[in-house]
């Protein structure tokens, strides 16, 4: 996909080598540097520390950047978000609305997400869960190993993450379809789509993967009503983000048995308060937003090949669309 980066009255200095501002506090900005230095000439690399003129700033790539921070470079060319979600930047009222903003698509990320999504969905079909109890009480039963196919997963959010995902289990030879805003087509991958099918795609769903974009439509999406659609003795994977679940419904239905247990991964407010009762609940697992890190060595290349892309002329994948959210 081609553009024309039109920023207004955003200046660019002809022959200019990049200046690429580091803004995630706390993080050790070195390895970032290195790793993007291979790929564009003449990188000129600052931190907030030795941020110098303002104006020189070309491109921020940031996590949870200070509300205020990014208004503060007249000469913003991108925003490039240091992992796959944007609500972190999103938050400030003050971002600047005439400046592109780039999640972050990287196949390794994927590739961890899918590792996650498959050791719980493995986890609640093979009964894992089930030997734990037993080893606690030093009882012996082996239980009936069902084929994959038998186990109908379903994928809710089918971007990039959620095709990745979809697509190993379908290879796996889980029953697999997706759901999201409009119809894809992955080989052996139903697709649902739209608010008309959602219901009977939770029906027919036995372990649920929320991979949904946080937005005022996601927000809250699985409620009472919506875990009630699922079949009784169903599960739920989240790990996307904590507001689409609606906490006190869950609880409610992990209680009654209709699900019949959670692998949490992201919550409303992290860390997790040491009084929430997903912790003590017994067929609730916590983990504390683990599922994929970003990782210097791919995240640093991956957005210094999309800076390079915007400097020849070129448009990234996963420009963020403002008035969806995602």
């Amino acid at each position: 996909m081609n553009k024309i980066l039109d920023l207004g009255k955003r200046t660019t200095t002809p022959g200019k080598a990049p200046t690429v501002l580091f803004l995630w506090e706390g993080e050790d900005s070195e390895p970032w540097r290195q790793h993007m230095v291979p790929y564009l000439d003449g990188l000129d690399f600052r931190t907030v520390a030795d941020v110098g003129d303002p104006t020189d700033i070309d491109y921020v790539l940031t996590w949870m950047p200070p509300v205020g921070a990014l208004a503060g470079y007249p000469n913003l060319k991108a925003i490039f978000s240091i992992g796959a979600g944007v609500t972190h930047i999103l938050r400030d009222e003050l971002l600047p609305d005439d400046v592109p903003i780039f999640r972050l698509i990287d196949p390794v990320l994927t590739q961890d997400m899918t590792c996650h999504a498959l050791h719980w969905v493995l986890h609640f079909h093979r009964n894992y869960a089930v030997y734990a109890g037993q080893q606690s009480n030093s009882e012996w039963l082996r239980h009936k190993i069902h084929a994959n196919s038998t186990c109908r997963v379903g994928v809710l959010g089918m971007g990039t993450v959620g095709a990745g995902v979809a697509a190993t289990l379908r290879d796996l030879q889980f029953d697999v379809a997706g759901w999201s805003r409009s119809e894809k087509k992955i080989p052996g991958v139903k697709s649902y789509f739209g608010g008309d099918q959602l219901r009977s795609f939770l029906n027919r769903t036995d372990i649920l993967i929320s991979l949904l974009p946080p937005t005022p439509d996601t927000c809250n999406l699985i409620d009472a009503q919506r875990l009630s659609e699922m079949p009784r003795g169903s599960y739920l994977i989240n790990m996307s983000r904590g507001d689409i679940v609606v906490d006190q419904a869950l609880l409610a239905s992990l209680d009654s048995e209709h699900t019949a247990g959670a692998a949490l991964d992201v919550f409303r407010r992290e860390p997790l308060a040491k009084d929430d009762p997903y912790w003590r609940h017994p067929r609730v697992h916590v983990t504390p937003h683990a599922a994929a890190a970003t990782t210097p060595e791919y995240g640093a290349r991956r957005i210094a090949l999309n800076i390079k892309s915007l400097i020849e002329g070129g448009w990234p994948d996963g420009e963020l669309d403002r008035s969806r959210g995602y």
